[in-house]
């Protein structure tokens, strides 16, 4: 998810308190250390090399908790190689997104209506390069002109932090060491209106079975055809999105 943009939609001023407390949740945020989380996932990452595993069948979930301003989100992602479902509950409504390789989906699993957009051939293109298809905080803060600025231990588990500042204001991120660059902690001050947000990361696990047709959603699911990025903007412009904004804009476009 792009800092940036998340950053300017939650401080945007007039958004309703949900949208707010979304964007706070999933960008503006703090992820705390969670060593027993990461500590569990030993055995399923070895799982996940057996060769006995069933190739393509193997995936990622993992749990994240943002106090927000307004309330407590609570978000859950699965990824099966590029495929992603994430589902996060904010003012009582669960709300899913499902990516493929053509099209990035959100829905309200209680009134099973949503929108779905196609996706660009340069966000298709990115699947063969990113590790995974959420939790690439890391790569954004480097793009971003970010730094690491130190290295620590917290309960045995080596840590990098990293660190980026600007007009906007400051995010620092500590990952798991190690080539998978999971992310722990994300702590962020937006300069302007002086507000800091907070997101807890309390479960990753690899090598978790996960049937493909898990990111497929129900046939009864009423979906707003959207064209492309562009089109979803202007959409965006002329009213807000129901049920919420795309979380994973760089998943789009």
């Amino acid at each position: 998810m792009n800092f940036r943009s998340a950053i300017s939609q939650f401080f945007a001023p007039g958004h309703a308190p949900l949208v707010r407390a979304t964007a706070l949740g999933l960008v503006c945020s703090l992820l705390a250390l969670a060593p027993p989380a990461f500590g569990a996932d030993a055995g399923a990452s070895e799982a996940f090399d057996s060769p006995e595993s069933a190739k393509g069948s193997r995936g990622i979930q993992a749990t994240s908790l943002a106090r927000a301003e307004y309330e407590v989100v609570v978000v859950q992602y699965w990824s099966l190689g590029s495929l992603l479902r994430a589902e996060a509950v904010m003012g009582g409504n669960n709300i899913v997104t499902l990516v493929d390789a053509d099209t990035y989906a959100v829905y309200d699993t209680l009134s099973n209506r949503g929108y779905r957009v196609q996706r660009s051939a340069g966000a298709k293109a990115g699947d063969a390069i990113r590790k995974r298809p959420f939790g690439m905080h890391l790569q954004e803060m480097l793009d971003q002109g970010g730094e690491k600025i130190r290295e620590e231990a917290g309960e045995g588990i080596a840590v990098d932090v990293y660190r980026v500042t600007d007009e906007q204001g400051r995010r620092t991120l500590w990952v798991r060491s190690g080539e998978a660059q999971i992310p722990i902690r994300l702590e962020t001050y937006e300069r302007t209106q002086g507000r800091t947000g907070r997101l807890d990361w309390v479960n990753w696990l690899e090598g978790v079975e996960i049937p493909a047709s898990f990111f497929t959603p129900p046939s009864e699911v009423v979906f707003e055809e959207i064209g492309s990025f562009e089109e979803l903007q202007i959409r965006a412009s002329q009213a807000p999105l129901r049920p919420a904004p795309p979380f994973f804009p760089e998943l789009i476009d």
